[in-house]
């Protein structure tokens, strides 16, 4: 048997061992807190608020912006033919048109103090009513400022906004594939709903949204979920910045969507508050890219940078300033032009009846152009209506350009002039004039598209006297001449 101080000797060494163990587990249990804390603390300084998050950095990207998206009501109003009854039993009548009151809803972001909302044009465009419903469940009438159907942005306005719901912008140049991206909007009527993803892409263009697209296009390409009705709501960063205003989906494919940059929206937005309208400047032709193959048949450098001229549409800034079909563009204002898209921004950046500098490649050779932009907003009204966007009916007349659809439809022989579309009743052109008829000179004043002829009528609009109107019938190569004179002066 042990002796007495051989046994007490080991139930010394058992406390010590029990002891150092106790001690250890003490030790590595009261350390644990400290690492925790110090991920926490990193964790703070790369997601700022992110104070207490133990998981998402995303619930704190959804409090902040949550109050700043808002889910806008619209009402629109369409004319629709009611088919009376006894139609239905062969006996044809007329048709009377009634109006029809059409609801649709979209997203929206709050970006002042003072209530401007930031949303898509497509949302709100026709609206004969818009209602917009905060976060916390109140609604307000909404005044629509602007929109810019070329880039499908629009600007609308409530009376009250509380100081601390309004959306932080952010830089959306800074964005780089594989960042974080926050949507936020009401898709399918499910209202303040968020989703999750990253920046896909950058500068994504031609695309077409509703059958169509917006001109200028820019797009950040995301795989966070948008859907139907997050049009118009926030993309945001991980720092719950707004970086891109949510804009389309791919209905092909899942988990694509496109967000219009807030940089380029800030331009446009500032237009809006001011004039309700973006002036844009207008040079009148049609650039394609540079291919390889193009610049093998030109017999230029390959690593040449630039766009083709593909038309020049006559009676414009560019046929002014002496642009031609097979140019090559390689410089705007001294600067190389990269692509199409980047051809047109810099055109679009421009304002009305402001200088340009093109350098162009033409035979080989370089040569500096100058001109004078037009405003891209008239243009664009002419082209759609048929109609000179700043001047009145002229004698009773109105026209159209001879690009237009109205031209296209008729088999119009002349290349130059303008297409009378309507004569009024009761106007100095009645009995002269027809719709068909294509009209070259007014005066002394050769009459060779829609330009000329908003230049000569407007000069002409307050005259008493009678002008010789030259043009061709029915747009055939034979000329006629008519004196009109307006005796209502």
């Amino acid at each position: 048997m042990e002796s007495k101080a051989l046994h007490s000797q080991r139930i010394q060494q058992m406390a010590i061992t029990y002891t150092l163990i106790v001690f250890t587990f003490v030790i590595a249990f009261s350390l644990q807190p400290a690492y925790a804390q110090n991920d926490q603390t990193k964790m703070n300084s790369r997601y700022p608020g992110m104070d207490g998050m133990q998981e998402s950095p995303f619930v704190t990207v959804g409090e902040m912006l949550k109050h700043a998206v808002v889910f806008i009501k619209v009402e629109k109003e369409r004319t629709v033919n009611a088919i009376p009854f006894h139609e239905f039993f062969g006996r044809p009548s007329p048709q009377p048109e009634r109006k029809q009151i059409v609801p649709s809803s979209g997203s929206g972001v709050i970006i002042d103090k003072e209530g401007y909302i930031l949303t898509n044009n497509h949302v709100v465009e026709d609206a004969t009513k818009i209602v917009v419903k905060l976060a916390d469940g109140e609604e307000q009438n909404a005044e629509l400022i602007g929109t810019d159907p070329e880039t499908d942005l629009a600007l609308i306005k409530i009376d009250k906004v509380h100081p601390d719901h309004v959306a932080s912008l952010g830089d959306s140049d800074e964005m780089r594939i594989g960042d974080w991206a926050i949507a936020m909007g009401n898709p399918l009527g499910l209202e303040w709903t968020l989703t999750v993803g990253v920046i896909s892409a950058k500068g994504r263009s031609n695309l077409r949204i509703g059958g169509r697209g917006p001109a200028f296009q820019d797009f950040l390409q995301t795989d966070a979920s948008i859907n139907f009705g997050n049009s118009g709501g926030p993309l945001a960063n991980i720092r719950g910045e707004v970086i891109g205003i949510n804009t389309a989906i791919n209905t092909s494919g899942q988990n694509i969507g496109f967000a219009i940059p807030i940089n380029m929206a800030k331009e446009v937005v500032q237009d809006l508050r001011e004039t309700g309208s973006v002036s844009r400047g207008y040079l009148g032709m049609l650039p394609t890219e540079l291919t390889e193959v193009m610049k093998e048949a030109l017999k230029i450098d390959d690593d040449l940078k630039g766009v083709f001229v593909e038309t020049v549409e006559p009676n414009t800034p560019a046929s002014e300033g002496g642009l031609e079909p097979a140019d090559v563009v390689i410089k705007v204002d001294g600067k190389t032009v990269a692509d199409v898209q980047d051809f047109r921004f810099r055109v679009a950046a421009h304002k009305p009846d402001s200088k340009m500098e093109l350098t162009i490649l033409r035979n080989g050779k370089e040569k500096d152009l100058h001109f004078v932009l037009g405003d891209r907003a008239d243009y664009i009204a002419s082209a759609r209506t048929g109609q000179p966007a700043q001047a009145d009916t002229w004698m009773g007349i109105t026209v159209a350009g001879l690009q237009s659809p109205e031209a296209r439809q008729g088999r119009i022989a002349v290349k130059e002039g303008v297409l009378i579309t309507k004569v009024e009743n009761g106007s100095a052109a009645e009995g002269n004039l027809s719709p068909g008829d294509v009209i070259v000179k007014i005066g002394s004043q050769s009459v060779t598209g829609m330009s000329d002829w908003q230049k000569v009528t407007r000069d002409l609009k307050d005259s008493k006297k009678a002008v010789l109107v030259q043009f061709h019938p029915g747009g055939q190569e034979i000329t006629r001449f008519v004196a009109l004179k307006d005796d209502s002066k």
